[in-house]
């Protein structure tokens, strides 16, 4: 199947050049490509997926403007929608929240796996989108593998009570190297080796990462959630503290867990010490799990996120329904 859309990419870092990689497998047009340096316009897009292929930065690209504008270079080249995968900015929400609003503002749809900007401003950001009668695709912002997104849409006008969930993979897999034996700060050098965390960890040992997703969630089941609501408790104080070590290497389960009780606005992301019969205890590694509980019952979705590639496949699904989107 070709599909006959003009694609912009903001963002070629690792996850970038796969979407380059599956949108050329899926025949999609890609119109300009712009990173933190510059732009291309009117590219030949094999030669974006050529240097996606073996790997290569954007600047390399003989044809780089430095300097051009994203969304300048995106509405120039006539796209229709336009796949970020900037890196977050949980901060300020700049120069994120200017891109995604210009873009919406320009008739431009969206298709993201960063999660600054519906963390922060869900409700005004779909509202914006609604306006204009653009398309947000964000499954990958939450637990990318997993169709977290999917399964808190279907569950909109059910009593959900609580969302209780494994959402930071690199905290995951932290805890999952010190309980088998390596000291804290050597998992943290792997994690960062392993690419499986940022050379500033903080963002997901100090659970912001987490906290965008939970408010994501929460904001998807139609509550109103945002970043700064959710209360962060770091992991590292548990994984530096030798007595805290020697429970988790007895085989206690300890999870990095983002919790929601969604009737009260309680939101928080903190270190938990999990029973054995809670089904959490049994996510490690770079598996996530989300359980919710609703109506005296309680739902699980549990399975592999990342790496980069899988990343990438679950934005061409958006864009797969952004073209039945267009079309109805």
């Amino acid at each position: 199947m070709k599909a006959r859309v003009k694609v912009a990419l903001i963002g070629f870092g690792n996850v970038g050049r796969h979407v380059a990689l599956e949108l050329g497998k899926l025949g999609a047009t890609i119109v300009s490509v712009s990173s933190s340096r510059g732009s291309l316009v009117g590219v030949d897009p094999e030669t974006v997926i050529g240097l996606a292929r073996r790997g290569g930065k954007l600047h390399e690209h003989p044809r780089l403007v430095e300097g051009v504008d994203p969304v300048e270079a995106a509405v120039k080249a006539g796209a229709e929608v336009a796949m970020i995968t900037i890196p977050p900015s949980y901060q300020t929400g700049e120069p994120n929240r200017s891109i995604y609003y210009r873009l919406i503002d320009e008739g431009v749809s969206i298709i993201t796996a960063d999660k600054t900007v519906l963390a922060k401003w869900y409700r005004d950001t779909m509202k914006r989108a609604r306006s204009m009668g653009v398309y947000i695709g964000y499954r990958a912002t939450v637990a990318a593998g997993i169709p977290a997104i999917d399964m808190a849409r279907g569950l909109r006008g059910r009593e959900v009570e609580e969302i209780e969930a494994v959402l930071n993979s690199t905290t995951n897999y932290l805890i999952t190297l010190v309980k088998n034996g390596m000291d804290y700060q050597s998992a943290v050098e792997k994690a960062i080796e392993d690419q499986l965390a940022e050379p500033d960890p903080r963002v997901d040992t100090h659970g912001l990462d987490p906290a965008a997703k939970l408010a994501i969630l929460a904001s998807t089941l139609g509550y109103e959630a945002s970043l700064e609501q959710v209360e962060r408790e770091p992991l590292d104080k548990v994984l530096e503290d030798p007595e805290q070590v020697e429970r988790l290497r007895s085989g206690e389960p300890l999870r990095y867990i983002a919790y929601a009780e969604l009737g009260k606005g309680i939101y928080k992301v903190e270190p938990r010490w999990l029973p054995p019969s809670n089904p959490l205890a049994g996510v490690t590694g770079i598996y996530n799990g989300v359980l919710v509980r609703l109506e005296g019952e309680q739902v699980l979705l549990s399975g592999p996120v990342g790496p980069a590639w899988r990343t990438a496949r679950v934005m061409v699904t958006d864009l797969l329904d952004y073209m039945e989107y267009r079309v109805s």
